[in-house]
């Protein structure tokens, strides 16, 4: 732990500024200490620190203001209960504002990350001391990174500036550009990725980026944005690659999984998950929060998930927590890893390009492959509404409670008003969250902000 802390602290005082990253530059007497990195440990060092500040908060962190809670909070996958923090409350009673400190937190903490890959992708350019093949994986990681915080961004603020500079002047006034303008952006980036990496991971665990990492990612933001076409032919990339498997429920969130494609490392060794910490509650009522019962009453009475993945607890109905992490604590070394991508989604993402495609029987193949480990009948598709419905159910409850999936699966599919059933408030203009107050006062480019807001 000590080793990862000093790592980040180095990164933080070589790129000061990135908090508020839109308005604040690094200190001119900075500059020149991120210009080049003098050695390949350097260098390494300085991306493996962007990988562990991507677990600390924003999208993929598991605190209390993180993007999966927030957002399991806004849809239908978790519950507040009584006396819970105001920031995810908020979120789960459909009050959130432009003022929130959630959505301010939400909005720096990814800049911020995206300021830091930035800055190692502009240093890769000017440092002599590394070598071509190490200076490629590096950049293919970093951009990797910087077009899936973008993606995120979009998909979650609407229209936001896609930022590919640590210059001042250029992002202390950038505006935004469209969904659509930053969604092609960050398919770029990936493409170029992949290019630059290879099959082969960095190291011995799945922890950073490769190249079918890549391809996953193409699959899914290729599947946000309609083309079908490429969305199955990536996804199937996946599938055919004989280092994924369909693991057992019971193994699928362990770290020696092989059904994960890109895993979160925890920085303090023997800790194991944030999911774990903050979702397990043995005493009713829960602290923070339960799974929402409209999440319970959808599961079929033979799905495994429901016995694997769930914990009720006491003898209250209703009350039961997300058990896909189950070490809570520490143990002699971390047994489970926060998992990004796995080879589950790009069955799903498969079923529903083929499904869109036309190609039913296909669709219902590839899906009915994640039936069938929950220990579910088959599915067949007698057109392709069908085909969509099964398939969004299905990514409900084989997803909930990882890094957002409902919503954003309920926004693609024009879908979230349905959330109108068990969430009264709910309204039209709540697909999308409201830029921070205190960005648009910095910088008035950012206007106009989300209808509704």
């Amino acid at each position: 732990m000590k080793k990862n802390m000093t790592l980040i602290a180095a990164l933080c005082i070589l790129f000061t500024g990135c908090s508020d990253f839109l308005e604040v530059d690094t200190p001119k007497d900075q500059v020149d200490a991120v210009q080049t990195f003098n050695d390949e440990k350097t260098a390494v060092a300085a991306v493996n620190s962007a990988y562990i500040l991507l677990g600390e908060d924003g999208f993929f962190g598991s605190m209390l203001t993180s993007n999966p809670i927030l957002s399991g909070c806004y849809t239908d996958e978790l519950e507040a209960t009584i006396g819970s923090n105001t920031d995810f409350k908020n979120f789960y009673e459909g009050s959130v504002t432009s003022s929130s400190n959630a959505v301010r937190q939400l909005w720096n903490k990814t800049y911020k990350q995206i300021y830091i890959v930035n800055n190692i992708l502009e240093s890769l350019e000017n440092s002599t001391g590394i070598s071509e093949n190490l200076r490629s994986q590096l950049r293919g990681e970093a951009l990797a990174i910087r077009g899936l915080m973008h993606f995120y961004l979009t998909q979650t603020f609407g229209n936001v500036p896609f930022v590919s500079s640590t210059n001042y002047k250029v992002n202390a006034k950038i505006g935004k550009q469209s969904v659509a303008e930053v969604m092609n952006l960050s398919v770029l980036d990936l493409e170029e990725a992949e290019k630059l990496l290879i099959m082969l991971y960095p190291g011995p665990e799945r922890i950073r980026i490769n190249q079918s990492t890549v391809h996953a990612l193409l699959a899914r933001m290729h599947l946000y944005t309609g083309n079908w076409e490429k969305a199955r032919t990536y996804a199937q990339l996946v599938i055919a690659n004989g280092n994924y498997k369909v693991e057992p429920l019971e193994v699928v969130f362990k770290k020696e999984s092989r059904s994960a494609i890109w895993q979160l490392k925890p920085t303090m060794p023997g800790f194991n998950t944030f999911e774990a910490f903050y979702h397990i509650f043995t005493a009713v009522p829960a602290p923070f929060f339960r799974l929402h019962p409209s999440l319970l009453d959808a599961f079929e009475p033979a799905d495994k998930r429901r016995q694997k993945w769930v914990q009720d607890v006491g003898e209250t109905e209703g009350y039961a927590h997300a058990f896909k992490y189950q070490v809570r604590g520490s143990s002699a070394t971390s047994e489970e890893y926060s998992v990004i991508l796995r080879l589950e989604e790009m069955y799903l993402i498969a079923a529903e390009a083929a499904v869109m495609q036309g190609d039913l029987q296909n669709g219902s193949e590839m899906l009915n492959v994640i039936r069938s480990r929950a220990g579910l009948d088959d599915l067949d598709f007698g057109n392709v509404q069908q085909g969509v419905d099964a398939i969004l159910k299905e990514r409900r409850m084989e997803f909930f409670c990882e890094f957002g999936h409902r919503f954003y699966d309920l926004k693609r599919l024009n879908r979230l008003s349905d959330l109108m059933v068990v969430k009264p408030r709910w309204q039209q203009h709540f697909i999308m969250y409201p830029l921070p107050e205190n960005e648009i006062t910095l910088n008035p480019n950012l206007l106009p902000q989300n209808a509704g807001y």
